[in-house]
C-alpha cells in the first residue's frame, strides 16, 4: 500500500451496514353494523387489565365503547391461529376461534397476510352487588357480518 491509500483509508470511514428498519404492519379496519355480538374470550388477567382501563366494579356496571386491535400471535404456543385483542395497549382477552379464522381468511383476502385488524367493541358488565358479588366485564366487537 502506499502512504496515500493509508492516508486516505483512516479518513474515510468504513461503511457498515445499519440495521434494517422493523416494518410496522399493515392496519385494516373491520367495518361491522353495530350489532357487536361477538364475545371475546377473556381470562382472570385480562379481567384485571379491563379494571385498569374501565374503572372498579360499580352498582350498575358499565357500557362504553372503545377501539379494539386484533393482533394475530402465530407464535402462540396453544393455537397458531390466535388472535390477541388490545384496548387502549392493554391485552383483553382473544378472538374464539371461530372469529380468528375468519380473520386469517380476510387478512389473506385482502393480500395483507401480517396485518393487524381495527375494529370498534363496547365493554359491558363489571357490576358489584351490595352482598359483594362482581360480574366479570364483558368485550363484545363489531365485526363484520362474514364472521357470523
Amino acid at each position: 500500500m502506499s502512504l496515500f491509500t493509508n492516508i486516505l483509508s483512516f479518513i474515510a470511514p468504513e461503511k457498515t451496514k445499519t440495521p434494517a428498519r422493523q416494518e410496522k404492519p399493515e392496519t385494516f379496519v373491520l367495518i361491522g353494523s353495530s350489532n357487536y355480538e361477538h364475545q371475546i374470550a377473556s381470562a382472570a388477567q385480562d379481567q384485571r387489565a379491563l379494571e385498569v382501563l374501565f374503572g372498579p366494579h360499580k352498582p350498575q356496571g358499565i357500557h362504553r365503547f372503545a377501539t379494539a386491535w386484533l393482533i394475530p400471535e402465530e407464535n402462540n404456543p396453544h393455537d397458531r391461529n390466535a388472535v390477541r385483542v388490545a384496548i387502549h395497549g392493554k391485552a383483553v382477552g382473544y378472538l374464539r376461534p371461530s372469529d380468528a379464522l375468519h380473520f386469517h381468511h380476510q387478512c389473506f383476502e385482502q393480500e395483507k397476510p401480517n396485518a393487524i385488524g381495527q375494529c370498534q367493541a363496547v365493554v359491558t358488565g363489571g357490576w358489584a352487588s351490595s352482598d359483594g358479588r362482581k360480574g366479570p366485564f364483558e368485550v363484545w366487537l363489531d365485526l363484520p357480518s362474514a364472521y357470523r
